[in-house]
């Protein structure tokens, strides 16, 4: 029986408690084809129900709720008693999450509010009963499902993957019948830059009139913060390329395809029937990749948008003819939050320079590794210096480990910092360093400028082209170690002047990189690309 759950199913199973809901009797009313569910109610660790085809007389007093089947589908063994479970506790509607496919590979992880697409559903007696008596024909399982998910008063969404349909997933499965959809792209769904400030596109469109669900591949630690934010996540590991792309965007009167890796899902979509919006955020690196898989030419559906000139440029060196508009993320205003605080005592009252992201060549730490050791020992000793990264590169990790050794009062390294950590940083910190050598927009030093710290920035980064120098930030050119010192230098002369600078980096955060700048920006682009609503 196992050896027929998706992988999903199997690696959620073992995780799975164990309730105790046998004095809960549920009918599992599946009027149309049924083969595939029969077989795997044979092995139902809630045992008090009964298989019906029509409801009618099979509704007895001591029926605590129905599971509505709309199609045939098979169930884990422990579906019944998490349906059950839900109706102990008081819900009067639950619907669960899904795999699809032949291999189980697509995974359907339902957001809370958007209950309205499932195709099988507990429904309480008391429900059902409102439902038959607002005219609904019970004999419609779907119809059924379709009223009952709009007047739940108490509607329960179960994060476990219990049902398997063998069919491909289509647009109906996740969305509403009411709403618009929007559909978002991402080639991955990991605790990166990309992912996670695609997160904040979600209310905005959430507030257009749009339900939302994101295709990616499997969960990478983004994933929770897709459906906290009110969407459904599909996942599939060829989401990319994956034929089902096709049939869900389609479905949708918009779609937000996420960086340029989404080339391939570009391609396939250029002069579909809907519109398009193609957010780069990619650094120049990623081009000599995918380059031969970005269309030569754009249909009209395709818009592109990059976060700022640093995206725009990479893109135009393979497609200069490209038209690419402005659309800079947006980050909350993390420093109106609670957070505890990270101790950076180590730093010892002096000030302190951080530079955060995972060691590789195009971040450029080596960079800020000579640029220290060219500073007089003198000047390094009046301040601090922090590095936080996962040491991906092992040879730029080892520079800045000898780094530390041959001044451990002065440079210290952090592998990893968790988010309230990282905010309090930001918090303490006299100014963040960006030496990257290729980096469209780091999310790190608009952090710092949310708590009005400026920034040393190469000319290489896309905050280059929006820094006032002097006023906001400083910025050093050729990737020059010995122009990144003098800004050092400059910085730990003059802490006057980087206390000074405070309100010209809220008011530089506040412009461009607010909720509110991001949220005009999209809504002005959403509202021109989509399609008008139909009448």
């Amino acid at each position: 029986m196992y050896s027929n759950y998706a992988k999903l199913q199997q690696l959620q199973l073992p995780k799975q408690p164990y309730y105790e809901t046998q004095n809960t009797y549920l009918l599992v009313y599946a009027p149309g084809r049924s083969r595939a569910l029969e077989n795997t109610l044979d092995f139902q660790l809630h045992r008090k129900f009964r298989l019906v085809s029509e409801l009618g007389a099979a509704l007895t007093p001591s029926v605590a709720g129905v599971v509505v089947v709309a199609e045939d589908v098979e169930f884990l063994s422990t579906t019944l008693s998490y349906f059950a479970q839900a109706l102990q506790e008081g819900s009067d509607f639950a619907a669960c999450d899904a795999v699809f496919g032949f291999e189980g590979d697509t995974a359907l992880y339902r957001g809370p509010k958007h209950l309205a697409g499932a195709r099988c559903a507990v429904l309480s007696r008391g429900l059902l009963e409102e439902c038959r008596d607002a005219g609904c024909d019970l004999g419609q399982p779907g119809a059924l499902l379709t009223l009952a998910a709009g007047r739940a008063q108490n509607p329960r969404h179960i994060p476990q993957a219990l049902l398997r349909y063998r069919r491909e997933i289509s647009a109906g499965d996740i969305f509403g019948e009411k709403d618009r959809r929007a559909l978002l792209l991402s080639h991955e769904l990991n605790m990166t830059g990309a992912p996670i400030v695609a997160v904040s596109a979600l209310p905005i469109l959430q507030k257009l009139g749009y339900e939302v669900a994101v295709l990616g591949p499997s969960d990478g630690g983004s994933l929770p913060l897709f459906v906290e934010a009110g969407a459904s996540v599909v996942t599939n590991p060829d989401c990319v390329t994956s034929s089902t792309l096709w049939g869900l965007a389609t479905g949708c009167d918009f779609v937000l395809a996420n960086t340029v890796v989404e080339a391939e899902a570009i391609r396939m979509l250029n002069g579909a029937p809907v519109p398009v919006l193609w957010w780069l955020h990619d650094a120049f690196a990623g081009y000599g990749y995918i380059a031969h898989r970005v269309p030569k030419q754009l249909a009209e559906n395709i818009h592109v948008c990059a976060v700022g000139s640093h995206a725009t440029a990479a893109m135009h060196s393979i497609r200069p003819d490209f038209f690419i508009r402005q659309l800079i993320y947006g980050l909350p205003d993390y420093a109106q939050e609670s957070f505890g605080t990270y101790d950076t005592g180590y730093a010892q009252g002096r000030p302190l320079f951080v530079n955060v992201g995972a060691f590789e060549r195009r971040k450029g730490q080596d960079i800020l590794v000579q640029a220290i050791r060219l500073l007089p020992e003198e000047t390094r000793r009046r301040a601090a210096f922090l590095f936080v990264g996962k040491g991906s590169d092992k040879a730029l990790l080892a520079q800045v480990r000898e780094l530390t050794r041959d001044c451990p009062e002065d440079v210290f390294y952090v592998k990893r910092l968790e988010r309230p950590e990282i905010k309090s940083l930001m918090a303490q910190c006299a100014c963040v360093v960006c030496s990257s050598r290729d980096d469209p927009m780091p999310t790190f030093v608009t952090e710092g400028l949310i708590f009005g710290k400026p920034s040393i920035v190469s000319e290489h980064t896309g905050t280059a082209g929006l820094v006032t120098e002097g006023v906001d930030g400083f910025i050093y050119r050729d990737d020059d170690p010995a122009q990144l010192a003098q800004r050092l230098q400059y910085a730990i002369d003059h802490p006057e002047q980087l206390a000074g600078m405070q309100s010209a980096c809220r008011t530089l955060y506040e412009k461009y990189y607010s909720p509110r700048a991001f949220e005009e920006t999209l809504t002005t682009y959403v509202q021109e690309f989509d399609k008008a609503p139909e009448e």
